[in-house]
């Protein structure tokens, strides 16, 4: 059973990553008409009303302690709010592959995390996985910051850091609570907390509003249903079943699917050496959970966090 869910865990978190590699151009599209913070506020209040109204239908009798409510409240505030306010004025002034690129340091910053709250070891092969997904985030940026740098490019990317950084700390400090309730439960109030917190980033904004396009709504909808809604809750799943740092591993996916996904939908160029390095990133990733299946006992014992 317990290998069934990590099974499942493991697809939960490769959906995940194709829906959110994806998101970026959605935002970028999004953006031109809506201002990023009240992108995103209107995106979690949609994605926390349809959680909630399925939470109520599938978890009626489950209450939050409220000993926990306040972690609650700051994961909302960590892993919505502040990195979405990140995240959607980064990719403002960069273009969505690179933005996408700069989330694939997401790992590197939950590994150190790891180590210093949880004192969690770091084993010789995962670092060898990890290693190789750097070099292949350095390829896959290539020579993007060096000829084409400008004042938002940097501005950009201090941002898109910002937003790796705060997701780390997100995976860190919801290990708490995960094991503790229904993932629908978590997924719904981390988002219901993280749009009261965007409000009055989005009330900053109130004189850029305009009237938004049906064409910017689906891609609204889409960050909103299925990048919000239905990837936290996969992301939840995995994370309590994978621990944070081997879930966290599957970001540096990402940039590959970030790459093909802004050819597709933005016209952004593809570069050889960005070709190269999402390859050096699936490589990564591979050798990653190959030291899940030859070590099993090994990858069980590290996969709780704290």
């Amino acid at each position: 059973m317990k290998g069934n869910k990590k099974v499942l865990a493991n697809i939960a978190v490769l959906m995940t990553i194709l829906f959110w590699g994806i998101s970026t151009s959605s935002n970028k599209i999004a953006i031109r008409e809506v201002p990023p913070s009240t992108l995103a506020l209107i995106r979690f209040i949609i994605a926390s009303s349809i959680l909630y109204i399925l939470n109520k239908k599938l978890n009626p009798d489950v209450k939050v302690d409220k000993e926990d409510v306040p972690r609650m409240m700051l994961c909302g505030l960590v892993g919505v709010t502040i990195y979405f306010n990140f995240e959607n004025y980064g990719v403002s002034l960069i273009n969505a592959a690179n933005a996408t690129i700069l989330l694939a340091s997401i790992p590197l910053f939950t590994v150190l995390l790891d180590w210093i709250v949880f004192k969690k070891p770091i084993g010789l092969q995962k670092s060898i996985g990890i290693f190789l997904s750097i070099i292949g985030v350095i390829c896959v940026i290539g020579n993007s910051l060096t000829i084409n740098a400008s004042y938002k490019e940097i501005i950009g990317t201090l941002l898109m850091i910002g937003a790796a950084l705060s997701w780390a700390t997100y995976s860190i400090i919801s290990k708490k609570i995960d094991g503790k309730y229904p993932t629908i439960v978590l997924s719904c109030y981390q988002n219901l907390y993280g749009a009261l917190f965007l409000i009055p980033f989005s009330l900053v904004e109130y004189k850029k509003w305009q009237p938004i396009s049906l064409y910017t709504w689906s891609h609204i909808l889409y960050l909103a249903l299925i990048c919000s809604a239905l990837c936290y809750f996969l992301y939840l799943f995995a994370l309590k079943n994978l621990g944070a740092t081997s879930t966290n591993i599957y970001i540096n996916l990402m940039p590959f699917v970030g790459i093909i996904a802004a050819y597709f939908m933005l016209g952004e160029r593809l570069y050889p050496l960005q070709i190269l390095g999402g390859g050096i990133i699936v490589l990564g990733v591979c050798i990653v959970n190959l030291e899940k299946q030859v070590k099993v006992e090994e990858v069980l014992a590290t996969t709780e966090v704290g």
